[in-house]
């Protein structure tokens, strides 16, 4: 099992460098805008003010939104779809290759010659997805904190939320996708339905806030369970989205566990 881990986590790292960087690099970018926009947010609040009230929800900008002129603001409008949206895309691409590629390269029958059981394999995999979303998520972390400390006074709390809260909407995702790679084996194609299930649910949200009559979608979509308006305002994840977060991860997993378990391996 140590074994399995370690090389997956070889074989992963590059990769994980390459979307790590990316997703750094676009929220240091942004929150390195926030000193050179200070001077003009006051005519960029006069601009929003004639867009309508459900369009500015969107972005966290509504009537109780955010407030561009505080960093933690800022970075929740300008930086923060990065890390989650992106770093979403980055889980599910890692879940949902993780397992299929072993049978899509043909590369499964050497593995189960060895003394190792299809659950030990199964969790193997999912330990090696847990530890890079965890050191994406601390990496960012370091970049935000650096960011904050440099051009304001850091908020510890904000900053924790910000750092970690994206790491239940990655797990969430990575969980779904294992679960689909459990199924469908074409790389290819596990990878493309996994994607098209972290846009779409991207989509729902922003449905969710433009509409009263599609509130109820913002149970469904987990953007919304780490939504930056709740963290910056009310300092807190709210206690039903974390239960359904959790619920739906776990569920999923078990699920992939125990198809795969019961599953014929494509040799």
């Amino acid at each position: 099992m140590k074994h399995v881990i370690i090389t997956e986590l070889r074989r992963n790292f590059r990769s994980f460098l390459l979307w790590t960087a990316i997703v750094a690099g676009l929220a240091l970018l942004m929150l390195s805008l926030y000193p050179a926009f200070e001077d003009a947010f006051s005519k960029v609040e006069e601009l929003l003010s004639v867009y309508p009230e459900s369009f500015l929800e969107v972005f966290g900008l509504g009537e109780n939104g955010l407030d561009m002129t505080d960093i933690y603001g800022w970075f929740g409008v300008e930086g923060y779809l990065f890390v989650t949206l992106i770093g979403g895309s980055y889980a599910a691409i890692l879940g949902s290759s993780i397992l299929s590629k072993e049978e899509d390269e043909k590369t499964i029958e050497f593995l189960l010659s060895k003394p190792i059981s299809r659950t030990e394999l199964f969790f193997s995999k999912a330990i090696v997805v847990g530890l890079n979303l965890l050191a994406f998520n601390i990496v960012i972390g370091l970049v935000l904190l650096i960011a904050f400390s440099t051009f304001s006074k850091l908020n510890v709390t904000v900053w924790l939320l910000y750092t970690f809260a994206p790491l239940l909407l990655q797990l969430f995702f990575a969980s779904i996708s294992m679960m689909i790679g459990v199924f469908i084996t074409k790389s290819r194609t596990v990878i493309s339905i996994s994607l098209s299930v972290t846009i779409g649910m991207y989509v729902i949200d922003i449905i969710s806030s433009l509409t009263d009559n599609a509130k109820f979608l913002k149970y469904v979509t987990p953007y919304e369970y780490i939504n930056a308006v709740s963290i910056v305002k009310e300092h807190t994840i709210k206690p039903l989205y974390l239960f359904i977060s959790l619920f739906i991860t776990v569920s999923c997993l078990i699920i992939a566990w125990r198809s795969y378990n019961k599953k014929d391996i494509s040799i």
